[in-house]
């Protein structure tokens, strides 16, 4: 019997795939907007929270909130990738990647769900919190904080549509990490992610 409580995790390189082929799907949609490959789809949250709970401690947290923010910087170049917004961006990034690394061999597959659920959400706050600071059209005040979180500026979709889109795809894509991490597993005869795991452990 394969035991679950095994903190640490091998490495497997069917997830592994899958994390570098999303760095590659998002370079080339940063790099060609013009293609309209895969719209308002941006797995990123994902790849940090998901990513980094599924792969070996010998992988640091770190290393993907870097090759996220590396993507983005060869694709947009330094004035577009080193602004206050895109810095916030990868913070977020950068948090969602350390709080994981914390719960390796600690989250089953549902309270992995929950995990990347929450940090889209905190994503979804905090960024356009940021946008709603620095954008001189929203009104400083409740309402117009509001109007950032909801409908967003007229002329534009409704922010609520892109924290849809997001929340749908990190929640896909994180799926397929923990699904293909169990399947690899399982043919390695390595210890495998439960649906659910005891906070009692």
């Amino acid at each position: 019997m394969i035991s679950n409580q095994r903190r640490s995790t091998p490495l497997l390189w069917v997830p592994l795939l899958m994390i570098v082929l999303a760095l590659l799907l998002q370079w080339l949609k940063l790099d060609s907007p013009q293609t309209g490959l895969l719209p308002n789809f941006s797995p990123w949250m994902a790849l940090a929270f998901t990513g980094t709970l599924v792969m070996s401690r010998a992988l640091p947290w770190f290393v993907w909130p870097v090759a996220m923010f590396a993507v983005n910087l060869a694709a947009l170049g330094s004035s577009a990738a080193l602004t206050a917004e895109n810095l916030t961006i990868y913070g977020v990034y950068a948090l969602a990647a350390r709080s994981a690394a914390q719960f390796r061999g600690r989250l089953g597959l549902v309270q992995g769900l929950l995990g990347v659920v929450l940090c889209s959400a905190v994503f979804y706050l905090v960024t356009n919190t940021a946008s709603w600071a620095g954008n001189a059209a929203y009104a400083k005040n409740l309402t117009g904080w509001m109007q950032a979180l909801t409908t967003g500026l007229p002329g534009y979709l409704p922010t609520w549509t892109f924290f849809r889109a997001s929340f749908f795809s990190d929640l896909g894509f994180s799926a397929l990490l923990m699904l293909a991490f169990n399947a690899e597993a399982r043919v390695r005869d390595q210890a495998t992610m439960p649906l659910l795991i005891s906070a009692a452990r």
